[in-house]
């Protein structure tokens, strides 16, 4: 689209200014055809003044001569009568040449006053009509990309011209013409530029909010996802669970788990797709292995912190192994190729997974990750604002990472290549990626009875990949207004962890759920629109930095949403404060603009005190003013 923007002016301007040095030209050669003529006449009024002083002075002599000699003198005058007659005939001859090259220029004249009429009346129709400047919006419901309405109508109507037309059939069809046809369904309308509530409504058509108003540590959380892959490849899940336990000195209590999940898919959406509908399940489900029942109302035993984290270790394991193991040996033994795309998809595609737990009754934040998606953690401790990561980065770029592959696999030189596991896969642990986890010959029968992919370049020993997750544990204090953000790898390639968490307190102070904090200069203004400066506490600086951002961010920010999401979503696409940045972005259609952006998924959850205490009876409340629909659009499950 930018290249169209920027190459259809210019070609129109190159191609006038053609027409007019041809107009030039023309009018040059025509004026010298003029003056030629013109030279040509006065040499033929030249020629035939000579010829008629030639002809009297033969005359007087004949005259004088005429009684010496007749027959001299007659010669003579035959002589004499000649040549005349042949000046004449070069005189004829060259006045017609001369009336001739005349009619030609005026000839010539015509045409150049017809082509330069023609060049005026058509570079003023070129550029009138170039859309170049009605690019800003969308077209209205008039045009040919207007409501379904006007579009379907004409499919039943002839289009006569006059009336002598009436008696002709006329009429066309096109993807466009249906409301339920694949142009409309994928958005094929048309490219233009969206205005700024075109890209508000674009930003916010996925975004959703809820109040947790069950007085536990937890007080709100914000969603809001951004699509660049068609279909988008991210997911998320979250989900709370109550459960009773007995603490050590056999008090009875109640705690809740939530959990939250952002799956970044590559390579298709099947896996991220799996991991939303079964991952918090298969860690549930080996938590109540370890939460030991006691003797009575269902309490049970808390296990220590290590069992906890070997819990979920295996729930991610687990399910892994269902995907590629277990569904793929069902598929060679069965041979069902009905079952072939449900079984054998999930296992090509892959997947990263980030899954937090929180124990509301120990205040423990426990961070799971496999691949590259990243969790921080704002907090405001000691009169500033700090950010921690909560998890580091997998890729093949992570010290860490590329020691641990290559202990694994040390006869293999080539099994990191360019940060990507043998050159190819960029995050290190993942779900799915059966072509990094299966033998040779396992993937070549796969491809000769079902489908796949070609095998990855110098396969050896598998596996290379693993889901196994790292996981880190922290304390949550909510009285520091602590809040956690938890992003796929996109959000992280545009803005860096300070900026995040600086703009989610610029959110909180307009949100009046923090009280702005003061400082000498705001007296001056030198601090207006400015982010607020955050320490970054974090050891393990090996996690990837920002890779798209360009050059001129004047360190600004957008402050337009109510969503939390939405508004880091926004401020990432805005290139420090740019709105015709952000409409740029948002205007290139998936998939082309993957080229520019990733798949976006953010979820952000705040960690605060209820003034109204502990409520075991409290639901999720939709909060309408951050959800795309309002209240009746997001529908949880309670």
């Amino acid at each position: 689209m930018v290249y169209v923007l920027a190459v259809r002016p210019r070609l129109l301007y190159v191609t006038n200014k053609q027409l007019q040095n041809l107009n030039k030209r023309m009018l040059t050669t025509a004026a010298s055809s003029s003056k030629s003529a013109l030279v040509g006449r006065a040499k033929l009024a030249k020629f035939n003044k000579q010829c008629m002083v030639r002809n009297g002075t033969s005359s007087t002599s004949q005259s004088r001569s005429a009684s010496t000699s007749r027959s001299t003198g007659n010669g003579n005058s035959a002589s004499s009568a000649a040549n005349a007659s042949s000046y004449r005939r070069n005189s004829n001859t060259n006045h017609g040449n001369g009336s001739s090259n005349g009619a030609n220029s005026t000839y010539k004249t015509r045409n150049v006053a017809l082509v330069s009429g023609i060049i005026i009346v058509g570079s003023y129709i070129t550029f009138n009509s170039s859309n170049y400047y009605n690019l800003d919006t969308l077209p209205s419901s008039n045009g040919v990309n207007g409501s379904n309405g006007s579009t379907t109508a004409r499919l039943l109507t002839s289009s006569p011209t006059s009336a002598d037309d009436k008696k002709y059939f006329s009429t066309s069809t096109s993807s466009m013409h249906q409301k339920n046809s694949i142009s409309h369904q994928q958005h094929k309308e048309g490219v233009f530029l969206l205005n700024e509530e075109q890209v508000s409504t674009k930003l916010r058509q996925f975004e959703e909010s809820y109040f947790v108003n069950r007085g536990k540590g937890v007080t709100r959380y914000d969603i809001c996802q951004l699509p660049s892959n068609s279909p988008i490849e991210d997911d998320r899940a979250e989900e709370i669970v109550q459960v009773p336990i007995l603490q050590d000195n056999n008090i009875k209590a109640s705690t809740d788990w939530m959990f939250f999940g952002v799956f970044d898919g590559h390579g298709g959406w099947t896996t991220s797709s799996k991991l939303r509908d079964q991952l918090i399940s298969y860690i549930i489900s080996e938590l109540g292995t370890i939460f030991k029942p006691a003797n009575e109302d269902n309490l049970r035993y808390v296990p220590n912190s290590a069992t906890i984290d070997q819990a979920i270790k295996n729930g991610f394991l687990k399910l892994d192994h269902e995907l590629v193991n277990k569904n793929i040996e069902k598929l060679l033994n069965d041979n069902n190729k009905a079952k072939a795309a449900e079984l054998l998809m999930p296992a090509l595609s892959g997947s990263c997974a980030l899954l937090s737990f929180y124990d509301t009754n120990s205040n423990m934040l426990k961070v799971a990750v496999t691949g590259d998606s990243r969790a921080i953690l704002g907090s405001y401790k000691d009169n500033q604002w700090t950010v921690k990561q909560l998890s580091i980065d997998q890729t093949g770029s992570n010290p860490t990472e590329v020691a641990r592959i290559i202990s694994e696999h040390p006869d293999e030189s080539k099994v990191i290549r360019n940060g990507r596991v043998l050159g190819s896969l960029e995050p290190t642990r993942a779900f799915g990626d059966c072509r990094y986890k299966l033998p040779a010959s396992i993937q070549e029968r796969i491809y000769k009875q079902f489908f796949g992919k070609r095998l990855p370049n110098h396969l050896q020993s598998p596996p290379y990949v693993t889901a196994e997750p790292v996981i880190t544990t922290t304390k949550i204090n909510p009285e520091n207004n602590d809040f956690l953000v938890m992003a796929s790898d996109g959000l992280y390639e545009m803005l860096t962890n300070e900026e995040i968490v600086g703009l989610v307190v610029k959110w909180m102070e307009k949100e009046k759920m923090i009280k702005p904090q003061k400082s000498f200069w705001d007296i001056f203004g030198s601090t207006e629109n400015k982010l607020p400066e955050v320490n970054d506490v974090t050891n393990d600086k090996s996690s990837k930095k920002p890779i798209r951002k360009t050059k001129g961010s004047t360190g600004a920010f957008l402050l337009e949403d109510r969503n939390v999401s939405t508004h880091l979503i926004r401020n990432a696409l805005s290139n420090g404060g740019s709105k015709e940045q952000t409409s740029m972005l948002i205007s290139i259609p998936n998939p082309v603009s993957r080229r520019y952006r990733d798949d976006l998924t953010v979820t952000v959850v705040f960690f605060g005190k209820d003034p109204r205490g502990v409520d075991e009876a409290g639901r999720l409340e939709i909060n309408g003013d951050a959800t795309a629909g309002g209240q009746g659009a997001a529908k949880p499950k309670l």
